[in-house]
């Protein structure tokens, strides 16, 4: 939402001053807690009393002034999706009709809990057809169009050593763990995790259809087949080094590297013509995913490509799917206990979707008088004084503080 910025700093302006009129006082100090010595921990020292004040909401990870900004944010926004919803002939087209119709769309569980599995059954029997390494290849395209990113990662950017230009980027990925340590440490957290996430795959694989052994068995394979894809994966660690995550390369190399993989027909699949040059961020993760291509029975793919689908759409199918979903990855990855209600799990999605077409309509019904014009004359003002700065600055060039080219 274009006008997100704005509201956070008008809202916290007001929390503040709205703090030190209703208390009388500093709010920086009322809020230290001087139980706690500076010198062991002088977060909890300046900000200790604040959050005992302001404990963690049962949906949240976190709390803070940011937090409140956010909810405050989240309210303005349900009034103009509410509002737009309760419109019964709102005019083809318009901004209420689509923010109306999207919010309602998300707001009737009744129907998507009726429906279940039934948004994806296409999607799903495309899979359940793969009858080769061809179709894989044209399925998992399908998948990175939709919204799943199975196998790898892959996108357009600017080329770090170009910035003038775009490029493909490829690297490794394909994982539903945070990263590659998730398969492989050996503390109790990590095991625990690991064993969580296989009832959570057996729980995924019974909601879209499978028997318990059945389930378990699938379970099992996405498994394997993500423990072998985080064996090639590079240490989390050694992902931060720009220049040894840069290997550019042609067309021809990347797919002698993946000659298990039609990368022709991929790219074509996702709409990607002319490709001559691609980014690839760790080969040596594409040459082992080329020969997990091979060694790994299609049944095995199939059973990743379903949950890495289901997975990335379950927060808009019903409660069982998305509840399965949350519990896992909210629960226990991040220790968020309670799922947002339903209008707050919506109202965040129509902001996400349709945040430009909110933003028109709480400008012209919400937002205060003038606020605009004071933001751009702020803005300005900002400029002119960067500018200033700039033209005397003795380490540039007269060129680039003249033009401001950098």
């Amino acid at each position: 939402m274009k006008i997100r910025l704005s509201l956070f700093l008008l809202i916290a302006s007001a929390i503040c001053i709205a703090s030190a009129q209703s208390t009388g006082s500093d709010p920086l100090s009322a809020n230290r807690d001087t139980t706690v010595k500076p010198g062991d921990d002088f977060f909890l020292y300046a900000n200790g009393t604040w959050f005992k004040n302001h404990p963690i909401p049962p949906s949240e990870s976190s709390n803070g002034l940011w937090q409140i900004i956010q909810d405050t944010v989240n309210a303005q926004v349900r009034n103009v999706c509410e509002s737009s919803a309760r419109i019964a002939k709102a005019l083809k087209g318009s901004n209420k009709q689509k923010i109306g119709d999207f919010f309602r769309s998300g707001m009737d569980s009744a129907s998507l809990n009726a429906r279940g599995m039934g948004d994806l059954k296409e999607e799903l029997a495309r899979i359940d057809a793969i009858k080769n390494r061809k179709d894989l290849v044209h399925v998992s395209a399908r998948l990175h169009l939709v919204a799943a990113s199975p196998l790898f990662r892959i996108g357009v950017g600017q080329d770090d050593r170009i910035s003038s230009k775009y490029a493909l980027f490829i690297g490794q990925g394909g994982l539903s763990l945070p990263n590659r340590r998730f398969y492989f440490d050996t503390d109790a957290r990590a095991v625990g995790i690991r064993e969580k996430f296989l009832q959570h795959l057996a729980n995924m694989f019974r909601i879209i259809g499978y028997d318990t052994a059945t389930a378990s068995k699938a379970a099992g394979a996405v498994m394997t087949v993500e423990t072998a894809l985080a064996q090639a994966s590079r240490k989390l660690e050694d992902t931060r080094d720009p220049v040894k995550n840069y290997n550019k390369m042609s067309f021809p190399q990347l797919a002698s590297m993946m000659p298990s993989f039609d990368w022709k027909t991929f790219l074509n699949d996702l709409r990607l013509k002319n490709i001559d040059t691609v980014i690839v961020g760790q080969p040596e993760f594409l040459t082992a995913l080329n020969g997990s291509l091979t060694s790994t029975p299609l049944r095995d793919w199939k059973d990743y490509l379903k949950y890495h689908l289901v997975r990335s759409l379950s927060r808009f199918l019903d409660d069982k799917t998305s509840g399965e979903s949350f519990q896992f990855y909210s629960t226990v990855l991040r220790g968020v206990p309670e799922q947002k209600p339903r209008w707050e799990r919506v109202v965040l999605q129509t902001d996400n979707s349709l945040g430009e077409l909110i933003g028109q309509v709480y400008v012209a019904e919400y937002l205060p008088k003038g606020t605009k014009e004071k933001l751009i004359e702020i803005g300005t003002a900002i400029k002119k004084v960067y500018a200033e700065r700039i033209r005397n600055l003795d380490w540039m060039s007269t060129a680039i503080r003249i033009t401001g080219k950098i």
